[in-house]
């Protein structure tokens, strides 16, 4: 029926009737003009201005953003004059310019399009379905509201994903009310109830008082007046609690009509004489029209006492409405194709034209080329001749050359990483030597000239203590990588079974394991096995192994992993402990000394092991490289290659 599209786009109506006592637009843009200090401030006054006049004023709100639209010429200004671009759309549909108002949100969305602006690509979809929905084109509609719709989804933005699943919703139940097919009536009253649980969850600020509405309706021509008498009187309790008489009135109707389908013919006139009560009072006389079709088939199916003259019954005159409306559609839409095609085809025609010219020009140059071309090989062909055998010579001697550069270079830069690890060492070595020595020379010195209390030396000496272990481990760490120095730095390749250098170093540190609580979750196949140099391999796993248990926090987890493909096989070591940021695993990778850190229990290191790990790495083959998040752990991951 008629009223039905009326019924979608009555909670609008509400809202467009003009304010009184309140001045005239162009006033108020005067008003606020004379406060901007910026031309941003400006051309946003002529923005707020037409958003606010435009429900009770539309032509003017035109005019005004027309004359904002004008003033932008910068780039800079491309935010605003979307959102000015934006408000024409809306304003053109307030006038029912419908072709202006798609056209003008089309150019909107290119424009959020080449912005990325996926919310207000969303807002576009959304008012394009609008534009198309009141203009009675309800397959244009549900097509740009679902696109809407799925960028609500991705958005997760729960209120726009509900308003806008109303509006599909609203679709399906016209077109089920309009029809006679009982699975298109069923598939709305289906969308609908999920679309109120969605909204009663998610979003309960939405009002869903016209989608009860909607729903009192569809029960009703689905015969099941139970349902529908539920979902009439939540829209009556609502809309008279909202002092709303449009939606009121609408809810009304249909109890009306489930009177009738009751056979309770005296309740629908009493119904119908509330209604013409409700509508007289509120002053919307326009509503007593639009209800009219409606009362006199409620009035004749008292008068016949006939159940089946139902508010679904489409009436002659509202089926030749919307036939016109749809032939009206297929013409405008057969004038728009034939003037795309016609000037489509105008442009290929341009287009061929010019590519005939520039091919002849294309032409005569090639000819002209191929002639200057032709005598200039003739000269280069005997330079050539003469010059080949010469620059091939010159070439091998470069190529030489290059190669012996290049090894120079190699070695130069080898010597140089060299000399740099080592002094970073023996900077190390010499600090963290000196630290407890100092401390111990220091203690002896105060003893000679002072008694101390007993509780100072004990703590003193357990300082001393400290230091003197974490310089051990120091030393462990320089005596395995100076053996291997001594030993000419020869690799002695075997097979290695990863799983069990892990299982070592869980028994080595199981105190530690045991003190902090730690998981330990290995999950490596035992027959998993790799050549390499043993040594040097059992020094990174126990280094990193040692590292992951060092800044775990208590009661968490390492987990050791591999995996492999057709080159590599990657064991990977994760913890779940303070984690890193960018700077310090920026530094980790650049491979060189690195500041040691506290452990989550003040364990202490020299930080010398990560330096010689990634030296040992290199030697065999592999490398070392690390994710990690502040808060969320570290995972080192150690990549080896087959074929070493």
């Amino acid at each position: 029926m008629h009223h039905l599209t009326i019924l979608l786009f009555f909670f609008i109506l509400l809202f467009t009737h003009p304010a009184h006592g309140q001045n005239s637009g162009w006033d108020r843009l005067d008003k606020q003009l004379a406060e901007a200090s910026s031309d941003s401030t400006r051309i946003l006054a002529y923005y707020k201005t037409a958003s606010e006049i435009y429900r009770s004023n539309p032509q003017e709100a035109q005019e005004i953003v027309s004359k904002g639209l004008s003033l932008i010429s910068e780039k800079k200004f491309e935010p605003l004059q979307i959102d000015l671009l934006n408000l024409q759309g809306v304003i053109y549909l307030k006038l029912n310019n419908f072709d202006e108002s798609v056209k003008t949100h089309f150019k909107v969305l290119k424009k959020r399009e080449e912005r990325n602006d996926k919310k207000g690509m969303m807002l576009s979809f959304l008012n394009i379905g609008n534009v198309f929905n009141k203009s009675y084109d309800p397959d244009q509609a549900l097509k740009y509201y679902q696109r809407a719709l799925d960028l609500a989804k991705e958005l997760r933005d729960t209120r726009n994903r509900a308003n806008i699943s109303t509006n599909i919703g609203n679709i399906y139940a016209q077109n089920a009310l309009n029809g006679e097919n009982k699975k298109d009536v069923a598939h709305a009253i289906d969308y609908l109830v999920k679309t109120v649980e969605f909204c009663k969850a998610n979003a309960p600020e939405v009002d869903l008082y016209n989608t009860y509405i909607l729903l009192s309706y569809l029960y009703l021509k689905a015969d099941k007046l139970e349902w529908s008498t539920y979902y009439t009187d939540l829209a009556i309790d609502i809309t008279s609690k909202k002092k709303d008489p449009v939606g009121e009135s609408y809810a009304r109707i249909n109890r009306a009509n489930i009177y009738v389908k009751e056979k309770r013919f005296d309740l629908a006139e009493q119904e119908v004489t509330l209604i013409k009560s409700i509508i007289a009072k509120s002053g919307f006389t326009n509503l007593t029209e639009d209800l009219q079709g409606d009362f006199d088939k409620i009035a004749k199916a008292i008068k016949e006492q006939d159940a089946q003259l139902i508010l679904s019954d489409q009436d002659s005159s509202d089926r030749k409405f919307h036939e016109d409306a749809e032939v009206l559609r297929v013409r405008v839409r057969e004038e728009l194709r034939e003037k795309y095609e016609s000037e489509k085809k105008e442009l290929e025609n341009k287009n061929l034209l010019l590519k005939n010219a520039n091919i002849e020009r294309e032409a005569h140059w090639i000819k002209l080329i191929w002639l200057a071309t032709f005598f200039v090989l003739l000269i280069i062909a005997v330079m050539v001749l003469l010059l080949i055998r010469k620059n091939r010579l010159l070439r091998e001697e470069k190529r030489k050359v290059d190669l012996q550069a290049a090894e120079i270079r190699h070695q130069h830069e080898e010597l140089i990483q060299a000399d740099r690890f080592r002094s970073s060492i023996f900077s190390v070595v010499s600090h963290d030597l000196r630290s407890p020595i100092a401390t111990f020379q220091t203690l002896l010195s105060v003893a000679k000239i002072v008694d101390l209390p007993a509780n100072e030396i004990k703590e003193m000496l357990l300082n001393i203590g400290y230091q003197v272990e974490v310089a051990s481990k120091m030393l462990d760490d320089l005596l395995i990588w100076s053996s291997q120095q001594m030993a000419d730095d020869k690799l002695e390749i075997q097979t290695v079974y990863p799983l069990q250098v892990v299982e070592e170093c869980q028994q080595l540190f199981a105190d530690r394991i045991h003190l902090k609580k730690l998981n330990i979750v290995i999950n490596m196949p035992s027959e998993l096995a790799i050549k390499t140099d043993l040594k040097r391999f059992e020094f990174i796993i126990r280094n990193i192994f040692n590292n992951a248990i060092k800044f775990s926090l208590s009661g968490k987890s390492v987990v050791v992993t591999q995996q492999e493909n057709s080159e590599n096989i990657i064991i990977s070591i994760r913890d779940e402990g303070l984690g890193m940021d960018a700077k310090t695993i920026a530094a980790l990778q650049d491979k060189g000394f690195q500041k040691s850190f506290e452990g989550t229990f003040h364990e202490k290191g020299a930080g010398i092991g990560l330096l010689l790990c990634h030296e040992f790495a290199k030697r065999i083959n592999c490398t070392i490289s690390v994710e990690s998040t502040i808060g969320f752990g570290s995972t080192f991951y150690i990549q080896i290659s087959k074929n070493s």
